[in-house]
């Protein structure tokens, strides 16, 4: 009886190996009829075998294998007509599943790590004869670590040109999780410029790239007008609602029963369906493929595998934002009820907001929700089965959805320079909301930036604004002559004692580095401290004379005093 690879075995490994493999070779035939020379976009939920079947192509396409008997007696070996692509590829392989990062920085090295990955699968090429100096320069960087922007974004490429000269074959570029650093940073200052290197550097190595035979890109989702694939008209897209490919990703009915057959227990196809079943890929009902090997290895024993086996931060960061119309649906949804709504194949994460669209969209194409087409747009989305139904209910059993009425109630104290009430709103808003992250102070930053958001129809606001001799936190200057501006600097105390301490300091700071410096007249000025979910909110109003920079103003012709306005936390 052969073993079950549930530690993710690359398909090479697995039939060197004489693991169990259900056969998905007929997602090649799928390609090469489709189009020998395309751009391949495959997107699903993880852990649906995205990452198997990349490694697939890469044993049947790649020129270093030639030879092997790995495809013998499956599928794709009925159609001797392909042979002739069998092994005939140089191919690159580069998995970007690491690439995630909590900055732009990090990003760089990461996907510079990626990249000398793949190269380093053909050490034949770096100290080769055959390379150009300004390729011996690139490749010398990459190995270094020192490449810059321009270098890591051409990398592919020019490898590409360099396989190609040394072969005399065009070459497959494979790239795996080409999505995880973009969505990990969303909502980070680093979500921008990586997206743009991104942009970049997938388009340099797909768009125009006379080296190229074929691309095969996969991705949880795909992202659309952010300069990811917008400008790219040769990208194939096979996603979620796709019908040429659907019985590829995921296992079908009838694999899931050979299975268990296989493993002696076909009496426990029922508790597999209850618990695994109820996904849709275009017109294919299939199951999660890692639950069920998890299932099988673990004596038939049913539990949420696929709770444990990765996040989606974007999900996450919407459902801790949705209202309380969207909270009740979704809490339905948990009880085996059905929704129809009208979904986006494709997201734009500048456009993501927490209307239904973008919730449900981004769930189906996670993972979370089955999505059936019912025309005109319109889809009929349900929970896929019990071991979802347990992961969404309870995340949001940790998330309660927070009232317009209170966003309005702080925006109001805001205004009103109310320490007091800023600081119990804002307690209720952070103990009712499901905010997980709170180990750095750009945490509360968005946050405060969440709550406030309505205001920037009166107010210019900005985040780490350079101002007087440093950055404040965030600056809101009015857009009219009738309010006044607002400096606030956050810092994050290590203990409740600190709180009261850390919010004098903040003002203080203030202060020091004259971020009010270029003001005129009245600026209110917010020290808040923050520890965990408790706030303290200072508050103190100054004024400004006409040499920047000076605070201690005259009022109606009399020297006055700044007032200080202190908040208290009621925990």
């Amino acid at each position: 009886m052969r073993q079950i690879d549930a530690g993710g075995l690359s398909f090479r490994e697995n039939r060197r190996r004489n693991k169990y493999y259900v056969d998905k070779t007929l997602l090649i035939k799928d390609i090469l009829e489709s189009d020998d020379s395309g751009v391949f976009l495959f997107t699903r939920p993880r852990r649906f075998g995205k990452t198997t079947n990349l490694t697939m192509m890469d044993a049947f396409f790649n020129i270093d294998y030639k030879g092997n008997d790995w495809f013998d007696g499956l599928a794709i070996s009925r159609y001797p007509e392909y042979d002739g692509y069998k092994n005939a590829f140089p191919v690159i392989n580069l998995n970007m599943k690491d690439t995630k990062s909590p900055d732009y920085e990090n990003f760089m090295n990461a996907l510079g790590g990626a990249i000398v990955d793949a190269l380093k699968k053909h050490p034949y090429l770096i100290d080769s004869p055959i390379l150009m100096k300004d390729e011996k320069i690139l490749i010398d960087a990459l190995l270094t670590g020192n490449a810059d922007r321009d270098q890591l974004k051409t990398s592919l490429r020019r490898i590409s040109e360099i396989l190609e000269r040394h072969h005399g074959k065009k070459v497959v570029i494979l790239i795996d999780e080409y999505d995880t650093a973009v969505s990990d940073s969303f909502g980070e200052e680093s979500h921008r410029p990586i997206m743009d290197l991104l942009g970049g550097f997938i388009g340099a190595a797909v768009k125009n790239n006379d080296s190229l035979q074929m691309a095969y890109i996969t991705g949880v989702m795909q992202i659309a007008e952010e300069s990811l694939f917008s400008d790219l008209d040769n990208v194939k897209v096979d996603n979620i609602f796709s019908r040429a490919s659907d019985e590829r990703f995921g296992f079908t009915e009838g694999e899931v029963k050979d299975f268990l057959s296989y493993y002696g227990h076909p009496e426990k196809f029922e508790e597999a369906k209850e618990w695994y079943d109820g996904y849709r890929f275009g017109d294919a009902e299939v199951y999660n493929p890692w639950s069920i090997i998890n299932y099988v290895s673990d004596g038939f024993t049913p539990r949420p595998y696929w709770v444990d086996s990765g996040g989606d931060g974007v999900v996450r960061w919407l459902l801790e934002r949705i209202d309380d119309k969207n909270f009740s649906d979704i809490m339905g949804l948990v009880d085996l009820g059905t929704v129809r709504v009208r979904m986006k194949e494709a997201l734009v994460f500048s456009k993501l907001d927490t209307g239904e669209v973008s919730i449900y969209s981004l769930m189906a194409m996670s993972g979370y929700l089955k999505a059936t087409y019912v025309g005109d747009g319109m889809y009929d989305i349900s929970i896929p089965n019990m071991e979802v139904a347990g992961m969404v209910e309870g995340l949001l059993s940790s998330i309660t959805p927070v009232s317009d009425r209170l966003f309005d109630d702080f925006n109001r104290a805001v205004l009103e320079g109310d320490a007091d009430r800023m600081t119990d709103i804002l307690q209720d808003i952070l103990l009712n909301g499901s905010y997980m992250n709170l180990e750095k102070e750009y945490a509360y930053e968005l946050i405060l930036m969440t709550v406030m958001h309505s205001l920037t129809r009166r107010y210019d606001m900005k985040t780490e604004c350079e101002s007087g001799n440093g950055r404040t936190d965030i600056i809101m200057r009015p857009r009219d002559g009738g309010t006044v501006p607002m400096i606030f600097e956050l810092k994050r105390s290590a203990s409740k004692e600190d709180l009261e301490t850390d919010a004098d300091g903040a003002i203080s700071q203030i202060h020091e580095r004259k971020y009010y410096m270029g003001m005129k007249g009245r600026v209110v000025l917010f020290g808040i401290s923050f520890w965990v979910k408790v706030p303290k909110v200072k508050v103190e109003i100054v004024g400004i004379r006409d040499r920047p920079g000076n605070p201690d103003v005259t009022k109606g012709g009399r020297p006055w005093t700044a007032r200080r306005r202190t908040g208290t936390d009621n925990a």
